[in-house]
């Protein structure tokens, strides 16, 4: 009877070859949005100050919101192999590879006679593909909490009770890991794995959840928050207030909290997330109607247990009041098991296995053709095209950049090394919010460029003006225009460019 350390090559191999189906074109991305630059900006401020513990988005403004252990995997990515997307995206990459490899140690439970086909279908999911190259936790997050769960199998189906003994240290370990990563929700898994437990003791060959598996994962998990709370205890408010219980029961974090937001924000990965399973899935239950089923008890019994892991979950990321599209990224394992399981006597034929190969090649392809979209929607958010403008159109010193009552592009961190600051026209005690405007004018930093929607210049000089200072536009990108603000009575100054201070920056292309 194979053990772990008989199928250990195996399990290697399958995630070198998840590595090298995700790698490619990993790199090529500049950093989008808020998010990827934010995530970025925190590891290269770890970098630079060489403070790991406490996480900050700029040198005097601590980012608190989500555990260490994503900034850390940047920050090592970083410090082995440079200041770069690829860098950057690598742990996303590593990532996929670990989710996959656990898919397979799953799947040699649930579904033996084919286990070879989970992987390929966890690996297949266009949603769990994509998400490898964003910057984010939700990609570590999904694969902590399948190591997790892939203990939680081996406590149940291990093949000899060796085996689903280690699967309750394997539990603790993904489940500190995840809980590191994002905190308590982290833990969703747990609730359809107790309750499965719960009701089924009997059929489990070693318990899951015993003192080894706390002892794990305590000081995993907890570490960090203790050594927060221990120095700042009022820091613990701040955990348990806005970050647990704000999130999922108010909507102060603005993420689609409607009582609908969960259609907006999971209604994608319904429909084109889970692709081409969901299709496949449906096609063969339609082509196999009227007839027979030939389950067997043991795999009706692991149906239920993945359609319990996958429905529990999705039930209390709904219930929350905060939800964002790649929350639900770690739910995509028990579907693909799941759909593996329903298609485990399912031969693809010819037409089927080239429609797959295209399908793979697809994935690729479009991966490959994300640099270049360079839409209106995007170009807004794209940090790598906004450090090049205020490299090239500012003819001034630049030292730190401010967004005005607008989202960062916190990547300008990276490619420029620039600290970036967001402040607002009034209240300064939102998410990101670093300060008000008027706060951030009396402070007087010199060459500070501020960055503001072309729709409120007007209203950024007037406040300018009567702060007693004077605004001078110096870039227009999009819809930011860029300014240099200076007391009243000085000249805008007019010395070498930023290019002489900080080179313009490299497309990673």
């Amino acid at each position: 009877m194979r053990t772990l350390r008989n199928i250990a090559p195996t399990f290697a191999l399958v995630f070198l070859l998840a590595l090298a189906f995700v790698l490619p074109f990993q790199g090529t991305r500049h950093l989008w949005g808020t998010d990827e630059g934010r995530y970025s900006a925190v590891a290269v401020e770890m970098l630079d100050s060489g403070d790991w513990l406490v996480p900050h988005r700029h040198p005097e403004h601590e980012h608190l919101s989500k555990p260490p252990l994503t900034y850390w995997s940047l920050a090592v990515a970083m410090k082995t192999f440079g200041r770069s997307p690829w860098a950057l995206r690598l742990p996303g990459a590593l990532a996929f590879a670990l989710t996959i490899a656990c898919v397979f140690s799953m799947g040699r439970r649930l579904v033996p006679e084919r286990p070879w086909w989970p992987p390929l279908v966890a690996a297949g999911t266009a949603m769990l593909f994509i998400s490898a190259n964003v910057i984010s936790t939700d990609g570590l997050l999904c694969a902590f909490e399948t190591l997790g769960m892939t203990g939680f199998v081996l406590a149940w189906r291990g093949e000899d009770d060796r085996t689903a003994r280690r699967g309750a240290w394997l539990l603790g370990l993904g489940f500190g890991l995840a809980f590191l990563t994002k905190g308590p929700p982290g833990l969703v898994p747990l609730i359809a794995g107790i309750w499965f437990w719960a009701r089924n003791r009997r059929d489990f060959r070693a318990h899951p959840f015993t003192w080894i598996t706390l002892a794990v994962w305590a000081p995993i998990a907890l570490g960090w928050f203790l050594a927060i709370v221990w120095n700042h205890p009022d820091r613990l408010h701040y955990f348990l207030g806005y970050e647990t219980y704000g999130r999922i029961f108010t909507k102060a974090a603005d993420r689609h909290p409607q009582w609908y937001g969960w259609i907006v924000a999971y209604g994608p990965v319904a429909l084109v997330g889970v692709l081409p399973w969901s299709l496949i899935v449906a096609w063969d239950a339609w082509r196999r109607r009227g007839t027979a089923t030939d389950d067997s008890s043991r795999d009706r019994v692991a149906e239920r247990f993945l359609l319990l892991w996958l429905l529990v979950s999705l039930a209390v990321f709904c219930i929350s009041r905060s939800r964002l599209v790649l929350y639900v990224l770690p739910l995509l394992v028990p579907f693909a098991l799941w759909a593996a399981l329903r298609l485990r006597v399912w031969v693809p034929g010819r037409v089927g296995t080239v429609l797959l190969t295209v399908w793979f090649a697809g994935l690729i392809a479009m991966k490959a053709a994300l640099p270049h979209i360079h839409s209106a929607a995007f170009t807004g958010k794209d940090s790598y095209l906004l450090s090049q403008a205020i490299a090239t159109q500012v003819h001034a010193p630049v030292r730190e950049v401010v967004f005005v009552d607008e989202t960062a592009l916190y990547g300008i961190r990276v490619y420029l090394d620039i600290p970036v600051l967001r402040v607002d026209y009034g209240d300064s005690s939102a998410p990101n919010v670093d300060a008000s405007l008027e706060q951030a004018l009396a402070q007087h930093v010199p060459q500070r460029l501020w960055l503001v929607h072309m729709r409120t210049a007007d209203k950024f000089m007037r406040e300018v003006a009567r702060a007693g200072m004077r605004a001078t536009q110096a870039l227009a990108f999009g819809h930011y225009r860029g300014f240099l603000v200076t007391q009243a009575a000085a000249v805008s100054p007019a010395s070498k460019p930023i290019g002489q201070d900080t080179p313009v920056p490299a497309s990673p292309q």
